[in-house]
Protein backbone atom coordinates (compact mmCIF):
# COMPACT_ATOMS: atom_id res chain seq x y z
CA UNK A 1 0.00 0.00 0.00
CA UNK A 2 2.65 2.51 0.98
CA UNK A 3 5.75 2.68 -1.15
CA UNK A 4 9.02 3.12 0.61
CA UNK A 5 11.31 5.97 -0.37
CA UNK A 6 14.67 4.75 -1.50
CA UNK A 7 17.82 6.28 -0.04
CA UNK A 8 18.62 8.08 -3.31
CA UNK A 9 15.29 9.94 -3.45
CA UNK A 10 15.28 11.83 -0.18
CA UNK A 11 12.49 14.40 -0.52
CA UNK A 12 13.95 16.61 2.20
CA UNK A 13 17.40 16.98 0.64
CA UNK A 14 17.75 20.12 -1.47
CA UNK A 15 18.43 19.75 -5.16
CA UNK A 16 21.30 21.49 -6.92
CA UNK A 17 18.92 24.13 -8.26
CA UNK A 18 17.60 24.91 -4.78
CA UNK A 19 21.12 25.30 -3.41
CA UNK A 20 22.05 27.59 -6.32
CA UNK A 21 18.89 29.69 -5.83
CA UNK A 22 19.60 30.00 -2.11
CA UNK A 23 23.16 31.16 -2.80
CA UNK A 24 21.93 33.80 -5.27
CA UNK A 25 19.35 34.98 -2.73
CA UNK A 26 22.00 35.21 -0.01
CA UNK A 27 24.27 37.21 -2.32
CA UNK A 28 21.41 39.53 -3.29
CA UNK A 29 20.44 40.17 0.35
CA UNK A 30 24.07 40.78 1.37
CA UNK A 31 24.63 43.14 -1.54
CA UNK A 32 21.40 45.00 -0.70
CA UNK A 33 22.38 45.50 2.95
CA UNK A 34 25.93 46.52 2.02
CA UNK A 35 24.63 49.08 -0.49
CA UNK A 36 22.14 50.55 2.01
CA UNK A 37 24.82 50.95 4.68
CA UNK A 38 27.22 52.49 2.17
CA UNK A 39 24.52 54.84 0.87
CA UNK A 40 23.68 55.93 4.42
CA UNK A 41 27.35 56.69 5.11
CA UNK A 42 27.83 58.67 1.90
CA UNK A 43 24.50 60.52 2.04
CA UNK A 44 26.17 63.72 3.29
CA UNK A 45 28.22 63.94 0.12
CA UNK A 46 25.09 63.66 -2.07
CA UNK A 47 22.23 66.06 -2.69
CA UNK A 48 18.80 65.06 -1.41
CA UNK A 49 17.63 64.27 -4.94
CA UNK A 50 20.64 62.03 -5.62
CA UNK A 51 20.16 60.22 -2.32
CA UNK A 52 16.49 59.49 -3.04
CA UNK A 53 17.20 58.36 -6.60
CA UNK A 54 19.97 56.02 -5.49
CA UNK A 55 17.80 54.69 -2.68
CA UNK A 56 14.96 53.94 -5.12
CA UNK A 57 17.37 52.25 -7.51
CA UNK A 58 18.92 50.12 -4.76
CA UNK A 59 15.54 49.08 -3.33
CA UNK A 60 13.53 48.45 -6.50
CA UNK A 61 16.13 47.01 -8.89
CA UNK A 62 17.55 43.89 -7.25
CA UNK A 63 21.21 43.01 -7.82
CA UNK A 64 21.74 45.72 -10.47
CA UNK A 65 20.85 48.68 -8.23
CA UNK A 66 23.10 47.75 -5.31
CA UNK A 67 25.91 46.73 -7.65
CA UNK A 68 25.64 50.03 -9.54
CA UNK A 69 25.78 52.00 -6.28
CA UNK A 70 28.79 50.09 -4.99
CA UNK A 71 30.67 50.59 -8.26
CA UNK A 72 29.89 54.30 -8.63
CA UNK A 73 29.97 55.30 -4.96
CA UNK A 74 33.76 55.68 -4.97
CA UNK A 75 33.50 59.17 -6.39
CA UNK A 76 31.28 60.27 -3.49
CA UNK A 77 33.65 59.10 -0.81
CA UNK A 78 35.61 61.79 0.89
CA UNK A 79 39.36 61.67 0.84
CA UNK A 80 41.03 62.01 4.22
CA UNK A 81 42.24 65.47 5.09
CA UNK A 82 45.98 65.76 4.76
CA UNK A 83 47.59 68.20 7.15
Amino acid sequence: MYSSISAGNDVLAPTGYEVFAAMIALIAISLFIWALVSLARDAKALTNRETVLWLLLVVFVPLVGPAAWLVTSRRYRRKPDVQ
